[in-house]
């Protein structure tokens, strides 16, 4: 028994003949419903054209892929018709017309069609002004989105801001290409890195809220005697004793060190050689008059 998922390509037209409408091409992908190995490789020899072809490698992969395939499952997909007005009409597509608009609350993680129509009019809008209102763009944002998994509606609300603005990015760094001066390079370059950062930013967002908000800082410590690296999670943060130890520099716990070169330790003067031998310092204030 096998499940079928058909992905429809437009070919060309053929020549000679005007005004000829594309010829669609329907790949049949079969997913043998079956755990044995051999049971599996029968049914893709039958279902699977050029399978003769393949070396054993290739075909191993080629059911691993398949079987991925089948697990992802079918994306939510939407049909797009223009209204008269100039809006457009939103609707689940598929055979089961219920089962088609839970997936669309799953992907926006909604209990109500409410959030759903919210989410839906912000990639419409967005989309509709760079051009790109049309199903395909919209069931790829769709796509990424369902892949996410949101599990709440701020992320939800989060990962329609991710595929935005990431789509903008993208437009303004394939400016660059064709920007004839250089401050309309620079203009599309700072745009493209300014929208950037933000979707780097998001990302981390999207990680804190997942993960709760908690943080983990880790002090690294460099021991400058041994060159050795040693990572704390948590560092003392009390007296002097901790504070010296910290210090690359530190000289231990009673703060006296090896003597520098040419000092004594025990703090008497230097003594300075010399051939002729030292002279009684006079009194400065001999020969002043002395005050009655």
């Amino acid at each position: 028994m096998t499940e079928t998922d058909k992905a429809k390509r437009k070919q060309p037209a053929r020549k000679g003949k005007a005004g000829a409408q594309p010829q669609e091409r329907t790949v049949t992908i079969p997913f043998p419903d079956t755990d044995s190995e051999d049971e599996a490789t029968r049914i893709l020899a039958k279902e699977v054209p050029g399978w003769e072809k393949l070396d054993k490698d290739e075909r191993a992969e080629l059911l691993r892929l398949i079987r991925d395939h089948r697990k992802r499952g079918a994306p939510a997909k939407v049909k797009m018709t223009r209204k008269p007005d100039g809006g457009w009409s939103i609707e689940p597509t598929g055979k089961s017309e219920m089962l088609a608009l839970l997936k669309l609350h799953e992907t926006f993680s909604a209990n109500s069609i409410d959030p759903v129509n919210a989410r839906a009019n912000e990639l419409l809008k967005y989309l509709g002004s760079v051009g790109a209102d049309n199903e395909a763009r919209y069931n790829a944002a769709l796509s990424f989105i369902e892949s996410m998994k949101p599990q709440d509606q701020a992320e939800a609300l989060l990962l329609v801001q991710m595929y935005c603005t990431h789509d903008a990015a993208i437009r303004a760094l394939s400016q660059l290409g064709s920007a004839e001066w250089i401050p309309t390079a620079q203009t599309f370059g700072n745009l493209a890195t300014k929208l950037l950062g933000t979707s780097q930013r998001q990302m981390e967002t999207l990680a804190r809220m997942r993960r709760g908000g908690e943080q983990v800082v880790k002090h690294i410590h460099v021991d400058n005697r041994g060159g050795q690296a040693v990572i704390a999670e948590n560092v003392n943060q009390g007296g002097g004793t901790a504070k010296n130890e910290d210090q690359c520099h530190g000289a231990g716990n009673t703060g006296s060190g090896p003597a520098l070169l040419g000092h004594d330790a025990q703090g008497n003067g230097v003594s300075i050689s010399s051939r002729e031998r030292a002279e009684a310092v006079p009194y400065a204030r001999r020969d002043e008059p002395r005050r009655a």
